[in-house]
């Protein structure tokens, strides 16, 4: 008996280097006597990101965004002294809008908000206008930490884990397909909606990195063909799932079905190849068949180049 258990979840290399740059952020906060240490940790949030070339642009970012908190919050310090919660009220639209115009993701402008209003409240408390500026360095320097821990620790590539996407993806069809066309029940198609979602997401990773040398050009170009070919697949399985009538397959796609391990179920055999709709019904589903199979073939033979 296998007596293995298995962890609910997995601390990816993503959560261990956040926790890491955190960790070293704070270390590095007392080692240059910050009086808030934490505010460190806040820039190293933000910029670990999926690749290298998103940690820098999340690190750009967080720099802008937290200056422009740092000075807001010296600004309002005087204008609104003894009033904080009006000051955070009118900062915080400033700051989003800010934020918002600069096209910032909005966990970045949230941490720009928090360290606005953190300052709004500390600066009278430490009787210094300049402590802005001081938690703007505290902040800066975090924000780096995390994207020298994102650069030099395993930087992502993904090539592999898209690639196994996309055979995942591959494979999920077939079921689906055997499902509607031997079967004639029309599949639910929300869980593949989904993992294409996800695997274009990947993708689109892999396309806007630029500045990890380890991922090869080629490689992605090669990816993002096979991916295509996916779509092609998945598009010709909505549209025979969108037939609502049963035509019958053609003998040649059937034969294709066959060949894949693909059998219609004994009690529903008559119906299926005898087909239930008009003429021009399993004309199209046959073309989207072929497509649909042909793409798979394509995809198959691609894949492993």
């Amino acid at each position: 008996m296998n007596t293995t258990k298995h962890m609910p979840f997995l601390i990816g290399m993503r959560t261990f280097k956040t926790a890491l740059a955190c960790g070293l952020a704070v270390v590095a906060g007392y080692a240059i006597n910050s009086p808030y240490p934490p505010f460190l940790a806040i820039g190293a949030l933000g910029c670990m990101d999926s690749s290298i070339t998103a940690s820098l642009r999340s690190a750009r970012d967080m720099i802008f965004g937290n200056l422009v908190g740092a000075i807001l919050a010296m600004l309002f310090t005087v204008a609104f002294t003894g009033h904080y919660a009006v000051g955070c009220f009118i900062g915080v639209i400033i700051m989003i809008t800010v934020c918002n115009l600069m096209h910032m993701k909005p966990g970045i402008t949230s941490l720009a908000c928090v360290v606005f209003c953190c300052c709004l409240k500390d600066i009278p408390a430490s009787d210094n206008l300049v402590y802005g500026l001081l938690r703007f360095r505290d902040t800066a320097l975090g924000t780096f930490i995390a994207l020298a821990v994102n650069m030099l620790i395993r930087p992502y590539s993904g090539a592999e884990r898209t690639k196994k996407g996309i055979l995942s993806a591959q494979q999920a069809m077939l079921p689906l397909l055997e499902e509607r066309v031997l079967h004639g029940r029309i599949p639910d198609l929300r869980d593949l909606r989904k993992r294409m979602n996800d695997l274009d997401h990947s993708i689109n990773i892999l396309l806007d990195e630029r500045m990890n040398k380890s991922l090869k050009k080629s490689e992605v170009a090669h990816l993002r063909g096979c991916q295509q070919l996916s779509w092609k697949m998945r598009d010709a399985l909505i549209s025979i799932c969108s037939i609502d009538t049963t035509p019958s397959p053609s003998p040649e796609n059937l034969a294709r079905m066959e060949s894949l391990g693909m059998t219609p179920e004994q009690c529903h055999t008559d119906h299926i190849l005898a087909g239930v709709c008009d003429e021009s019904d399993t004309i199209v589903f046959n073309y989207y068949l072929k497509i649909f199979l042909d793409s798979n073939d394509y995809l198959t033979q691609l894949i492993d180049l």
